[in-house]
């Protein structure tokens, strides 16, 4: 007598559907883990960061957290209690559906954080910033309506017939994020005075808004060419799980990056213009960084710096608009408008 059949019941192939949901979810683990440390490093080297500040990187590390326990619950589901019922593979889990809400939270707090640097650069223009911000909250807002729906009609196919809400849920932050790389560029290149060192900061911020901005929106745009390529596949859902962790990453190095731009901020530089006709070399420094907006760089600026009609309007929003990227451990304790700039 043969031996009995352990074989689950055939189910349909799921390389673009489950397969490609775990494999999005593989990589969402990576980014978390790299999330994870630069979170670490930060509480580490910035002690004296604002209340704000901290509380917006431990919000969407607990966003970005929650969300990946989500989606590891979901597979689990699919690939592991319900492995070959057919049936359960067309049902959304409550899981599923409600992780996207907190991919849009931390997306948008993300946005929020580099909207204020435009906030600053542009003299605070409301209008501008406000209508970018309004463009930001469409995403969350349309990830919040979908999980309803959701919650309400759990069908993995119903997802995919979705198209109206899938177009608002990721072009208003392609749209978003182009447009706060393109401003932040603008209104950096448009205080640049030629001081070396200071525009060399500028410029290393310059290559950080304009690579997070392209890096999200290529994935945002992706992950919409996937959708209409392969509607009933799950392709699409896998590289959103990693959307959110894009953002979060890219604000976590920011922060972070001011350890490196503190220390090429003090490096001496070679000012040809500034020999004294020996054919010796001056080196000078730049002011430390975290002293009083009033005093700490104004004071500073060598008497060519001073002579420039520019030069103090040029170094008041270097320093209140670059605080974020090179504000010291004491930057606490700043007065005015370098600790409204935070």
């Amino acid at each position: 007598m043969s031996a009995p059949s352990c074989a689950p019941s055939p189910v349909p192939s799921l390389d673009n559907t489950f397969g490609a949901m775990l494999i999005g979810i593989l990589f969402a683990t990576f980014l978390q883990g790299v999330l994870t440390l630069q979170t670490v490093t930060y509480y580490d080297s910035y002690p004296r960061d604002t209340i704000m500040t901290k509380l917006v990187v431990a919000t969407v590390w607990c966003f970005d957290t929650l969300q990946l326990i989500l989606i590891a619950q979901s597979a689990y589901h699919y690939l592991i209690s319900n492995w070959g019922v057919v049936s359960a593979l067309s049902v959304s889990t409550w899981e599923l559906n409600v992780n996207v809400t907190f991919i849009g939270l931390s997306t948008f707090v993300c946005q929020l954080f580099f909207l204020r640097r435009i906030w600053v650069f542009s003299g605070k223009n409301i209008i501008m910033v406000g209508l970018l911000a309004a463009v930001c909250a469409i995403t969350p807002i349309v990830d919040i309506i979908a999980m309803v729906g959701g919650l309400k009609h759990p069908s993995i196919t119903h997802i995919g017939s979705q198209t109206g809400p899938v177009l608002l849920a990721f072009v208003p932050g392609v749209v978003a994020d182009v447009s706060i790389a393109l401003l932040l560029t603008y209104y950096i290149r448009r205080n640049m005075g030629g001081f070396k060192k200071t525009d060399t900061i500028l410029t290393i911020i310059v290559r950080y808004a304009i690579t997070t901005g392209v890096v999200t929106s290529l994935l945002g745009t992706f992950t919409l060419v996937a959708f209409f390529l392969s509607p009933n596949g799950l392709t699409y859902i896998g590289m959103h799980f990693c959307l959110g962790r894009l953002y979060t990453n890219a604000l976590l190095a920011t922060l972070n990056s001011r350890v490196k731009l503190r220390v090429s901020l003090n490096e001496p530089t070679h000012d040809e213009s500034a020999g004294d006709g020996t054919g010796h070399l001056q080196f000078h420094t730049s002011p430390r960084v975290g002293e009083s907006l009033s005093m700490g760089p104004l004071s500073n600026l060598t008497s060519a710096e001073t002579t420039n009609p520019r030069s103090s309007v040029y170094a008041v929003n270097v320093h209140a608009a670059a605080t974020e990227v090179v504000q010291d451990q004491h930057g606490s304790d700043q007065k005015g408008s370098l600790k409204e700039s935070v």
